[in-house]
């Protein structure tokens, strides 16, 4: 019996023991979390100087989190952004979070980080409030987006595809296709054209989207897309009252357009159609790429790459239907060149001035702080 008593005291006495060194060992470690985008130099940088901070301080436990890819993880970060309190010109990567404070930004990482491991040599991950931890439940893209409803997104597509650039562009090149005979490559040329302006758009979207980002602008950019698009709807809205007064509209640039003519009438085929629409991007753009800007901005500063590319997808569908459905009307008959030609210069004020009160719209949203 004693000796059982003896073992039995031997056993508290070691699971003490053991309980004790955890918790001191708890105790002595560090920790922080560390947040950062894939292809960011900044963050790549800081990365780096902690990745050596490591080898130092073996009782310092660092957290990884990938805000680019990682959806979750880039609701996290914003709950983290909230908590602190941290004002809306310093959230961005890198960012580190220690104890109860923040580093943002690459030289102040590592001019201070060091610092605030020695005078923090017990401390446990960074916490948040349990009702802020519960925003990070799983949800959609769009409701990531939060109040970037479709409607916006949809919105300011519609005012990219009525644009009377790329339906200009399209007729022309249809009338040449036409002129051969052939309707069905006419119909096969007037989809291929389609599809690649959606992929030329697309990619440069996403292009755009990711640059925003990586170069940390995304925030500032946020902030004068507002003006941007009031700015833009004010054009529009020129165009309607004065077409072409002081030689400026919102489309391409008249001095273009003979070059641009000469080019798409020389396309006899449907393979020869979707090249062409890579070097009509180039002309488009400067009418066209407006209210795509505008949503580009917007999604650069509220979600992530991975969440971004369904938007722009969608987004992209929009401007592209106007072609589509031409193509199909004037294929099946419904309509011939010279009619939708007439149409389009019949209305083109109406056309400008709808895109105006949308963009106009939208960019008092977003000044307002309603979108």
């Amino acid at each position: 019996m004693k000796l059982l008593n003896l073992v039995l005291n031997i056993f508290i006495i070691l699971i003490i023991f053991f309980v004790g060194a955890t918790q001191i060992e708890a105790k002595q470690s560090t920790c922080l979390y560390f947040f950062y985008g894939n292809g960011c130099p900044h963050c790549a940088q800081v990365e780096s100087f902690i990745n050596q901070l490591e080898k130092g301080y073996p009782n310092l436990e660092i957290n990884k989190f990938e805000i680019y890819t990682n959806r979750q993880n880039a609701v996290l970060l914003n709950n983290y952004f909230d908590a602190y309190d941290i004002p809306d010109n310093q959230r961005g990567v890198p960012i580190i979070f220690i104890a109860n404070k923040y580093l943002v930004g690459d030289k102040p990482i590592l001019e201070n980080l060091e610092n605030e491991i020695k005078t923090n040599p017990e401390v446990e991950c960074p916490k948040l409030e349990k009702k802020i931890m519960a925003a990070t439940s799983t949800t959609s893209p769009i409701e990531n987006l939060r109040t970037l409803s479709l409607v916006t997104v949809i919105g300011a597509a519609i005012v990219d595809s009525i644009n009377p650039c790329a339906i200009a562009v399209l007729l022309i090149l249809l009338s040449a296709l036409l002129a051969t005979g052939d309707k069905k490559k006419a119909l096969r040329a007037g989809f291929a054209f389609t599809i690649s302006i959606y992929i030329v758009y697309f990619l440069f979207g996403l292009s755009l989207f990711s640059a925003l980002q990586i170069s940390g602008l995304s925030f500032w950019f946020n902030k004068i897309i507002g003006i941007l698009a009031i700015i833009i709807g004010l054009a529009n809205i020129k165009d309607y009252f004065r077409y072409g007064a002081g030689g400026f509209v919102m489309e391409i640039p008249r001095r273009w357009r003979p070059t641009l003519k000469n080019v798409l009438s020389k396309v006899t085929s449907p393979l020869g159609a979707f090249f062409m629409g890579f070097v009509v991007c180039l002309f488009e753009l400067p009418c066209t790429g407006g209210p795509y800007i505008f949503i580009l901005g917007l999604l650069a500063e509220r979600t992530t790459r991975v969440a971004a590319i369904p938007i722009l997808l969608l987004y992209n569908l929009f401007f592209v239907l106007p072609l589509l459905i031409i193509t199909i009307l004037i294929y099946a008959g419904f309509t011939s060149i010279e009619k939708t030609t007439e149409w389009k210069e019949r209305n083109i004020r109406i056309l400008h001035l709808i895109a105006g009160v949308i963009m106009l719209a939208l960019g008092a949203m977003v000044v307002l702080k309603l979108v």
